[in-house]
């Protein structure tokens, strides 16, 4: 299926206008003014050569995959104990040059540096390629290596993934299809999030057939570089990185409400509903998926309209929301 590509500058409040969306979007000209874009699309190595100079000397998150996987991060048997990769805090210039002799020697190393604050390794990325208005206050990270295969997974915030050099295309399912994903067990995650053991571009509908009920679903997007794809938050994304270099820098944000004090994540709910609720018997777990109906997915509120006494948790008052989710925070701890 086609996705939708825009340019930002037909568009007045691009975050409020992002944030309304639940469909991916690419989004053009939002990164046309980086120096490093015109250096990256004039030469893989002169972007990494411009890299090396600015470099901290800071340990990054490093994988190293084995060759016979062909760049896929993920697990490599059924017991789900296994990778395909093994991973490494390397200083951030020793990869850079690893990367370089690779690209000259045409060596078959397969190398990746995963989500590394650019502030916390690069001295003046920042300063000479500014973030657009609106993403300001946010910390980018950066992506890098050679030719990579990351599994579906989702987030929980919304994503700005900017492809800075090579080629990335991104293969996207809305989060109702989770059943049809054969996603792999959350506890044993690779970095995180769960994620699919289906290939979007190629599955195995012989292995995983309940795949082609969301087959055609499937949204593709193939990044030029200088391009950037939105994410909206619960997006399914199997994402193939498949040029010899590849760079990405991407910006995660939550939404209003977890700026005002709630740090916590949106998955630790999910993780504690399944240690609470999950193995409770049949009709407690639909007695309880009733409530969460009536408080959390629909929104009920029977004051709201009726009385201007109550300004609580359900009406959105912050101060309120905050002493609870204290309040909530001591009880786990205790």
């Amino acid at each position: 299926m086609k996705i939708q590509r825009i340019n930002v500058a037909e568009i007045d409040n691009l975050k409020r206008y992002l944030e309304r969306k639940d469909t991916p979007i690419i989004l053009t000209n939002l990164f046309d003014s980086w120096p490093s874009l015109e250096i990256a699309k004039h030469s893989k190595e002169r972007i990494l050569q411009h890299l090396i100079s600015q470099a901290k000397n800071e340990l990054v998150n490093t994988l190293v995959i084995d060759e016979k996987h062909n760049g896929l991060i993920g697990f490599s048997d059924d017991t789900f104990e296994a990778y395909t990769f093994k991973k490494y805090d390397a200083p951030f210039p020793a990869v850079l040059k690893k990367l370089i002799l690779n690209l000259k020697l045409n060596n078959s190393d397969v190398i990746a540096v995963q989500s590394a604050l650019v502030k916390g390794c690069l001295t003046s990325f920042l300063k000479n390629n500014p973030s657009p208005d609106f993403l300001a206050n946010i910390d980018p990270r950066i992506w890098i290596g050679n030719a990579t295969t990351v599994p579906g997974h989702y987030d929980c915030e919304h994503n700005i993934a900017l492809n800075l050099c090579g080629k990335r295309t991104f293969y996207l399912l809305p989060a109702e299809a989770i059943s049809n994903l054969y996603v792999a067990p959350l506890d044993f995650s690779i970095a995180g999030p769960a994620v699919s053991q289906v290939d979007f571009s190629q599955p195995d509908l012989t292995k995983f057939p309940k795949f082609s009920n969301v087959k055609d679903q499937v949204l593709k997007a193939s990044l030029n570089e200088g391009e950037a794809l939105f994410i909206p938050p619960l997006w399914w994304h199997n994402v193939k990185a498949t040029e010899k270099i590849n760079i990405l820098i991407n910006y995660w944000w939550k939404n209003e409400i977890n700026e005002q004090g709630i740090n916590s994540d949106y998955s630790d709910s999910l993780l504690h509903s399944i240690l609470t609720i999950r193995h409770l018997p049949e009709h407690q777990r639909k007695s309880w998926q009733k409530i969460f109906d009536y408080y959390v997915f629909n929104k009920s509120d029977p004051f709201n309209n009726k009385t201007k006494s109550y300004d609580g948790i359900l009406s959105g008052n912050k101060s309120k929301i905050e002493q609870a989710y204290k309040a909530l925070a001591s009880r786990i701890k205790n």
